[in-house]
C-alpha cells in the first residue's frame, strides 16, 4: 500500500485549460519512461506505431534540444468507431503521448481526446472519446506504477 501511495504521490497532474494538456511527473529517465509506456501499450494489445525521437532528429540538423519523444499508438476498435462517427477525427489519430525532460524533471503529457468534441463540433461519439481519454490515463498510470 505504501508503494502505491508513493507512486501516486509522484504523479503531478496539471491540466492547462487553454490547451487541455494533461501532464504527469515521472521518476524515471526519458528512455526508461518511454520503454515502460511502450511495454504497457503492447501488453494491452494496442497497435504501437513508433516513437518519434525529436531530440535525435534535431541533432541530425546540428541542433541540441532536451530529450523529447512522441509515442504513436492506437486502439483499432476505438479508431474504427471514432472515424466511423466522423471521418475528420482521423486528423487527431493515432493517439500520442509525449515524454520530455525539462531541467532534471521528466514529464509525460497528452492532449485529452475530449478536445475533439470542440475541434470537430461533435455532439455524438462522446462514449468513444471518453474511452480514448480513459485509455490514455490507464496507460500512463500503469507505466508510472513502478516509480
Amino acid at each position: 500500500m505504501k508503494q502505491l501511495l508513493s507512486a501516486f504521490a509522484l504523479i503531478v497532474i496539471v491540466s492547462a485549460n487553454a490547451q487541455n494538456l494533461t501532464t504527469y511527473l515521472s521518476n524515471k529517465s526519458v528512455d526508461e519512461t518511454v520503454t515502460r509506456l511502450v511495454e504497457i501499450i503492447k501488453k494491452k494489445k494496442l497497435v504501437y506505431f513508433e516513437t518519434v525521437e525529436h531530440d535525435k532528429v534535431a541533432l541530425d540538423y546540428g541542433v541540441e534540444i532536451p530529450p523529447t519523444r512522441m509515442i504513436l499508438f492506437e486502439d483499432p476498435n476505438l479508431m474504427i468507431e471514432l472515424v466511423s462517427c466522423r471521418q475528420t477525427t482521423a486528423l487527431d489519430l493515432p493517439m500520442k503521448i509525449l515524454v520530455w525532460q525539462e531541467d532534471e524533471d521528466v514529464y509525460i503529457g497528452f492532449f485529452d481526446p475530449k478536445v475533439m468534441k470542440k475541434r470537430f463540433l461533435l455532439h455524438e461519439c462522446e462514449d468513444i472519446i471518453t474511452s480514448m481519454s480513459r485509455l490514455k490515463i490507464r496507460v500512463v498510470n500503469e507505466a508510472l506504477k513502478g516509480d
